[in-house]
């Protein structure tokens, strides 16, 4: 018998409405559950219900890289187990791109559907979307769609391109440079008999002492002061701690930056020891390109001895992801990691 594995991680989908609005509901589980077996019921697929950080779990608003790894480690523990037709992450909306973003890194190459949905709207509210989405991420583990996307409102999105660009509509997420898949009401009328064989696979090797290390208490607490972004927004001068390895900057256009900014950067780093530069841009579409300004933009941090990589069409949701991917599975050269997706100014 084939199995799906739903991953209840919390986030409105798991809430029900009370008196002061939406708020976490530990009977909304049961429920959700109850949803995904009667969808399955016809098609001889078992369901299990896992809750990695017990009931309800979080807000996504606190789920970040450690929350990250516990997923992998969930759905790399059900693909070792066998017979796995798909796996469904409910998890809230507001840093589900991240999510997604990191999944699609670190399961590359995973040959089953990962889907992460969520909702808007509470299951007892009118109108909800709760239903909608929850059948069609179900829907699609019934395809020969494989790797990580996103579910939401009739649409399949790329897990390594999603964006939430609404706050509360229904219709939350857009594709980054690039066009969802529409869904089709057919792609549930194959049933786990005509499912390939299984393949074999292994997550990458970087990921692997994650997955299965023993990490110190110290582990996080450390790497989380090598990551930062700097909003490049006109009258402000950033601040910096002299201990990032990676430093995001959120720049304009194709990838231009005030020059106070630029100098700033010089004054904090004056030796050989500089981090590296993430150069991204506030513009969302478009691929980037911030060495069009020479030494105006970004860039022109290279003549100044700063390795710059340029964001490219990636979602500013992707970079960060592979930002924390890249320090977290290869801390000692995280440029290895890099290159796999980024090309160097």
């Amino acid at each position: 018998m084939k199995r799906v594995v739903a991953i209840l991680t919390g986030g409105t989908i798991a809430s029900a409405v009370g008196g002061d609005g939406a708020l976490p509901d530990t009977k909304s589980s049961g429920r959700l559950e109850d949803l995904l077996r009667s969808f399955y019921r016809d098609r001889d697929v078992e369901v299990s219900m896992v809750q990695p950080w017990g009931n309800p779990g979080y807000d996504s608003s606190d789920i970040g890289p450690l929350q990250w790894i516990d997923l992998a480690r969930v759905v790399v523990e059900e693909m070792e187990k066998g017979d796995l037709l798909g796996v469904i992450i409910l998890h809230g909306t507001d840093t589900m791109a991240y999510t997604a973003s990191w999944l699609a890194i670190a399961l590359r190459g995973i040959p089953i559907p990962v889907i992460l949905t969520g909702s808007q709207l509470t299951l007892d509210y009118t109108p909800e979307d709760v239903l909608v989405n929850l059948r069609g991420a179900a829907q699609v583990t019934c395809t020969r769609t494989v790797g990580v996307w996103i579910y939401f409102n009739w649409k399949l999105i790329p897990g390594e391109r999603g964006h939430k660009a609404r706050a509360t509509h229904p219709d939350a997420f857009i594709v980054q440079n690039g066009m969802p898949i529409s869904f089709h009401p057919e792609w549930a009328l194959r049933t786990h008999e005509d499912s390939s064989e299984e393949i074999a696979w292994s997550p990458p090797k970087p990921l692997l002492p994650l997955l299965w290390g023993d990490l110190s208490p110290s582990f996080w607490s450390d790497r989380r002061k090598e990551l930062r972004w700097i909003f490049c927004a006109p009258g402000i001068l950033p601040v910096f701690s002299g201990e990032e390895r990676l430093l995001g900057l959120l720049g304009f256009g194709s990838g231009n930056a005030p020059q106070e900014v630029l100098h700033a950067l010089d004054d904090a780093w004056p030796g050989e020891v500089k981090p590296i530069i993430l150069a991204c841009s506030q513009a969302e579409g478009d691929r980037k390109k911030p060495d069009a300004y020479g030494d105006v933009g970004i860039a022109s941090l290279k003549s100044r001895g700063f390795l710059v990589w340029n964001q490219g069409d990636a979602s500013l949701e992707f970079v960060h992801a592979l930002g924390w991917y890249a320090l977290l599975c290869d801390p000692e050269d995280p440029e290895t990691i890099l290159r796999e997706y980024l090309q160097k100014v």
